[in-house]
């Protein structure tokens, strides 16, 4: 798209197309007050998107700078249903122009708007690992290291907690498959945590305005493929089996070796939580990743 005046050309920004969308070349301009509006429609799941990209002439910077975004969503399944409109504020330390402009200055404004809408802050658990242990195997196989947090909703609207995933070894068929395992992505159920009690498994929990929520994941860490592992917790298993016949066992700090605990940090150390929100007045699905701080999972070792 090119802007030109007097024959020489002003401006000019590339909206590049997927192919795979039915109404992403339906592409359109007009004029405005001062300015212009693109029209940007795109696919997005279930929903037509369309972007209204308001943009009005500068004399001071010289250029068209972007003054409105706003958009009209379309269930695609259902397109006799009203459609939602949304509007998003723009927020950016320099003037957004169009002579440097793209759809991804779009997305970007987006995720400022959904960013600004929610607060996330993990904080300490009470909670102790729990080992899990195979007589049939005779080893460890698994550790539970639970991570909890804290979702504030700052926006007017509600915001609700989605899906959920851990980066770790967590992977259980990964780790099962590869020879010498390493850390991924894996999908984790969260519960939610009522006057310091774990409460229901959730899968789209409300968070109202100005309210908070709490949360716990209980990630299980694959631990039966390293050696190094279950030579050093060789001694606290054989200790452990003949206290406690069942297979899983709530873990102490006392009960370890101060070696214990320092390898059991360095194990979870760089492990993250990916949470998937949406946004009741954006009407948007975002993912948020939570680097896990390990003091905080561990507190006491």
């Amino acid at each position: 798209m090119k802007l030109t005046k007097d024959g020489k050309a002003e401006g000019e920004s590339v909206f590049p197309l997927s192919g795979n969308c039915p109404i992403e070349d339906d592409i359109g301009v007009q004029a405005s007050d001062k300015g212009f509006i693109i029209r940007i429609p795109y696919c997005d799941g279930f929903l037509f998107r369309i972007g209204y990209v308001r943009f009005c002439y500068s004399e001071k910077y010289g250029d068209f700078i972007l003054t409105e975004y706003r958009e009209e969503n379309i269930d695609r399944l259902n397109t006799e249903q009203e459609s939602k409109s949304v509007e998003y504020s723009i927020l950016s330390p320099k003037p957004i122009v169009f002579s440097m402009f793209s759809p991804e200055t779009i997305k970007r404004i987006i995720r400022q708007n959904l960013i600004r809408g929610y607060e996330i802050v993990q904080t300490c658990t009470a909670q102790y690992p729990v080992f899990g242990y195979s007589s049939k195997e005779n080893k460890l196989m698994w550790i539970e290291i639970p991570a909890e947090f804290v979702m504030q909703n700052n926006s007017p609207q509600r915001l609700y907690v989605l899906d959920s995933s851990y980066y770790g070894y967590a992977y259980e068929a990964g780790y099962r498959i590869k020879e010498n395992p390493t850390k991924g992505w894996s999908r984790h159920l969260l519960h939610s945590i009522e006057e310091d009690t774990i409460g229901n498994l959730i899968d789209s929990d409300p968070i109202f305005p100005k309210e908070s929520n709490r949360y716990i994941i209980n990630s299980r860490i694959f631990v039966y493929k390293n050696p190094e592992f279950q030579k050093l917790f060789e001694d606290t298993v054989a200790s452990m089996f003949r206290k406690h016949k069942e297979s899983r066992w709530r873990v102490t700090p006392s009960s370890l070796s101060p070696y214990q605990r320092k390898f059991l940090k360095q194990l979870i150390s760089g492990d993250s939580l990916r949470v998937g929100i949406y946004s009741d007045s954006l009407d948007r699905h975002h993912s948020v990743n939570i680097p896990l701080d390990v003091g905080k999972r561990l507190p006491t070792f």
